[in-house]
Parts: C-alpha cells; sequence; structure tokens
C-alpha cells in the first residue's frame, strides 16, 4: 500500500515538471533574468529605484543628480520630447547642478573676501555726542580738580583709512582662494558632464522599456493566437488537452510579463522626470530613435590625450595642488613682519559751524617674535594637505587612463555583444518558423512550438539588452574622456 502511494506521488510529481516546464523556461527569459549572451547592463543612474523610500531627500543628499527642480508648468496633453530637449531641461533644474552652481557663487565670494584684506579700507564717520565726565574715576580729588565736567557736547566729521603695505601671507592666501575658484569652475564643467549623462542614459533606459513593452505585447498577442489555434484543436480532437493546457500557461505567463514591462516603463519615465524637471504628471513621448549605430573610430592613444586635456575633475585635482600649494606658502609667510598704514582726517568741534581739523597718521610694523609654535603647527599641517593632493592628482591621472582604456574594453564588447544577440535573434526566428511547419505537419507536439516561441521572445529580449547596453557603453566613453557634453550626440547617432 504505501509502495503503491508513493508511485502515485512520483507520478504526480512527474505531471507538474511537465506542466510548469514551460512556465519556467519563460520565467527564464522573461526581462528580469540575467540574459546568457549579453554583457551585464550597466545602470550608473537607475531613478526608478528607491527615490521615495525612506524619503526623497534622503536620496538627493546621497545622489543630487536624481533630482531636480520643476522650471516648468505641467503641460496638457502628451509633450514630445526629443534627446537634446532632454539634455537642455537637465541642464537647466537637475538638483546637482544648481548645487554645483552655488558652491561656485560660494568660491568667487571667498576670493572676493580674500582680496578684501590687500585693497584700502575707507570709512567715512560722522558723531554727534553729548555727555558727561566724572573725573573721580581718574582720582580728580588727589589733584584739586572738580569730581564732575558738566554736561557738554561735541560733533566729529572724519574720513579714515586703512592700509596693508607688506602682508605676505594675505597675497598667497589671495592665490590660494583664486586656485579654489578654478577647482569650483572645473568642478561645474564636470557637473554638466553628469548631468548628460543622467539625463541621457535615462532616456535610454526609457526607450529600451518601451521596446520591451512592444516586444512583450507582440508575444502576448501570438501565445493568445497560440492558444486559439491549440483549444480548437483539441475541440475537434485532433490535439490532446494538455496541449491546450501549455498554450493556457504561457500565454498567462506572457500577461504577467506585459504587466511587469509596462510597470517598469512607468517607473523609468518618472525617473526621467525627476533628473530633468517636468512634473511627475507630465505625460510625455520620446521623439529620438536611438538604434544601433558604430561608434567613430578613434586611436586609444588618441582617447587618452584627449582626457588628459579634457577630464574637468583632472583641472580640478590640478587647481586642488596649487590651492595647497599657495597655503603652505601663507602659513610659511606668517614668520614675516607685517606692515600696515592708518590715517584719518576731519573736523571735530562744539557744532560744524564751530570745528577745527583733525588728522591722524600711523604706521604698524608687526614682527613675529614667538607664537607657541602655532606657526610651525600651521605649516605642518598645510604640508600635510599638499602631499595629499599631489597624491590624489596622481592617482587621477592613471584612472584617467584606466577610465578610457576600461571604457574602450566595454564598447569592443559591447560591439560583440550586439552581434551575437542580433545573429541569435535571427536563429530564433527561423526555429520558430520550421517549428510551426513541424506542428502543422504533425511531426512534432506543441511543447516544441511553445518553447520556441519563448527563444524568440528571450532573444529578442537580449537584442534590445545588447542594443541599449551599446549605447550607453559609448556614453560612458565620452564620460571618460570629458567630452560628454560635447559629444554625445555623435558617439548615439542623433542627427
Amino acid at each position: 500500500m504505501k509502495n503503491k502511494l508513493l508511485l502515485n506521488q512520483i507520478a504526480l510529481l512527474g505531471a507538474a515538471l511537465v506542466f510548469l516546464a514551460p512556465v519556467i523556461d519563460a520565467q527564464s527569459t522573461s526581462s528580469n533574468s540575467p540574459l546568457s549572451n549579453s554583457i551585464a547592463t550597466p545602470r550608473p543612474f537607475d531613478p526608478g529605484t528607491n527615490t521615495t523610500n525612506p524619503s526623497a531627500l534622503a536620496v538627493q543628499a546621497q545622489n543630487p543628480y536624481l533630482g531636480s527642480v520643476a522650471t516648468r508648468p505641467l503641460t496638457l496633453g502628451v509633450l514630445p520630447l526629443s534627446l537634446t530637449e532632454v539634455v537642455d531641461l537637465g541642464l537647466k533644474a537637475n538638483l546637482g547642478l544648481i548645487d554645483t552652481e552655488q558652491e561656485h557663487a560660494q568660491s568667487r565670494a571667498a576670493r572676493m573676501r580674500a582680496l578684501s584684506v590687500l585693497l584700502p579700507q575707507l570709512n567715512a564717520e560722522l558723531i554727534g555726542a553729548f555727555r558727561d565726565f566724572p573725573l573721580n574715576t581718574i582720582g580728580a580729588q588727589k589733584l584739586g580738580l572738580p569730581n564732575m565736567i558738566g554736561n557738554f557736547n561735541y560733533q566729529t566729521a572724519d574720513i579714515s583709512l586703512q592700509q596693508k603695505v607688506l602682508d605676505i601671507s594675505a597675497l598667497h592666501e589671495v592665490k590660494a582662494s583664486h586656485a579654489e575658484e578654478q577647482v569650483s569652475e572645473a568642478s561645474l564643467a564636470d557637473a554638466r558632464n553628469i548631468v548628460v549623462l543622467a539625463s541621457t542614459s535615462a532616456y535610454l533606459q526609457v526607450l529600451a522599456s518601451q521596446s520591451r513593452v512592444q516586444e512583450a505585447q507582440a508575444e502576448q498577442a501570438s501565445s493568445q493566437a497560440l492558444e486559439s489555434l491549440l483549444k480548437d484543436r483539441v475541440k475537434r480532437e485532433v490535439s490532446p488537452e494538455i496541449d491546450a493546457i501549455r498554450a493556457t500557461v504561457t500565454r498567462e505567463s506572457a500577461e504577467q510579463r506585459l504587466a511587469l514591462a509596462q510597470v517598469r516603463l512607468e517607473k523609468d519615465k518618472l525617473g526621467l522626470t525627476r533628473i530633468i524637471g517636468l512634473p511627475v504628471e507630465q505625460e510625455f513621448t520620446l521623439t529620438t530613435d536611438l538604434g544601433f549605430t558604430k561608434a567613430p573610430q578613434q586611436d586609444l592613444d588618441t582617447l587618452v590625450q584627449e582626457a588628459t586635456a579634457s577630464r574637468q575633475d583632472l583641472k580640478a585635482a590640478a587647481a586642488r595642488v596649487e590651492y595647497s600649494k599657495q597655503l603652505v606658502k601663507a602659513q610659511t609667510a606668517k614668520r614675516l613682519p607685517e606692515l600696515e598704514i592708518k590715517a584719518n582726517g576731519g573736523e571735530t568741534g562744539v557744532n560744524f559751524g564751530h570745528a577745527y581739523g583733525t588728522y591722524e597718521v600711523a604706521g604698524r610694523l608687526s614682527v613675529p617674535i614667538f607664537t607657541g609654535r602655532r606657526i610651525e603647527a600651521d605649516v605642518l599641517t598645510a604640508e600635510a594637505t599638499l602631499h595629499r593632493r599631489e597624491a590624489e592628482y596622481q592617482d587621477l591621472q592613471q584612472r584617467t587612463r584606466y577610465d578610457v582604456r576600461s571604457a574602450v574594453l566595454d564598447l569592443r564588447a559591447a560591439d560583440t555583444s550586439v552581434e551575437v544577440a542580433k545573429t541569435n535573434l535571427h536563429l530564433a526566428k527561423e526555429g520558430l518558423r520550421q517549428a510551426k511547419d513541424r506542428f502543422e505537419a504533425g511531426v512534432s507536439n506543441s511543447l516544441e512550438l511553445i518553447q520556441a516561441q519563448q527563444a524568440v521572445a528571450s532573444a529578442e529580449d537580449n537584442d534590445i539588452a545588447s542594443v541599449y547596453a551599446h549605447n550607453l557603453a559609448k556614453l560612458l566613453l565620452v564620460r571618460s574622456t570629458g567630452t560628454a557634453e560635447r559629444d554625445y550626440t555623435t558617439y548615439l547617432g542623433v542627427q
């Protein structure tokens, strides 16, 4: 009895595996599964994931380039957007770029503040006073003077001038602030390239999601047609009932993939609106079709040279080194004397009708003799910062060459992936055609036909992913050379 029960359970398990095989295979070839014939798709910006959990502010604090400030009102209807329009909107509204612009404004203000120390300080002052003065506070009783000088008044109008004639430390601080402003200028230019990368990659992601939705719709229509055909054959007792069951499972799996693809598309569109500053309620359609185009052929050494000359983060690192050098000189110069001149002149009297001219000129020479080794400590701190900045600059020079070479390798791999994906798609379609012929001729059953349809769906998804990865590899290449804002249309084949 027990053996018979065990045999029945094994038989039920085997039947379940037969029914579930198409479902498992369909799920393994869905757009959410890793594709065996394509390189891993990089996602440097994925605004559709965790943009509001736990809060938008928390995520923006981590990556402000995924946020924006709305710059235009909600437009009724569907808004057409080209790639260049998306990039332009991002360069106006992206939060990361806005933050960098304000930091640049602060660096300009810091340079003006440092320069003001070396410029003349000119002030005008007007005083009207009415007071008395108790002489006993200075021992007037011992001198035989009255205890109090009664009420009196006076008025004064003068102009004062203060000028540092010699301050080597302040001079180097001005040069350091100028280098800091150059750092912020380079960072601002680099931020524009990052916004181009963010906007364009989000645009590519929406295009890929649209293609997946279209592919899922075609797969659903094919599955419905196959289900209708097999149910009709079962009704006419030409095919077994298991064929209709398999077709129904395949159709429901296709509907599930279509629903997931549509949700992913809507999330990607929401992510794009967050990057470029559109209201999240805005409906839009993309008008630039970015298919597969070969990247412009350039020599590796030429790309490295272009990156060395164009990378804004490299320029910012060089400016940080210069900033640190000037700070070392500024701290060292604190050991030198400082010379300052002060002067003022004006009129003072009971009133301005009975006023007398007054003036004062003074020079101040300050020579540090002993400062408790404070200057030495400041110099050591500045030198440590300089050594760190020099090491970072040298590392960035090596990393620039690494980034370019790595991007070129990724682009070569993406080229191969596209070729393999298109070949597989052609073969899968040919296999589907032969499977249909074999099924209509009665040589094979419905399982082979369903598997052939799923192979076509997997190949189409693989083709979409490989084209997206190729476009993204081209985008990352121009990012690695520091020319994303200038060359993104050329590399992506935008007319």
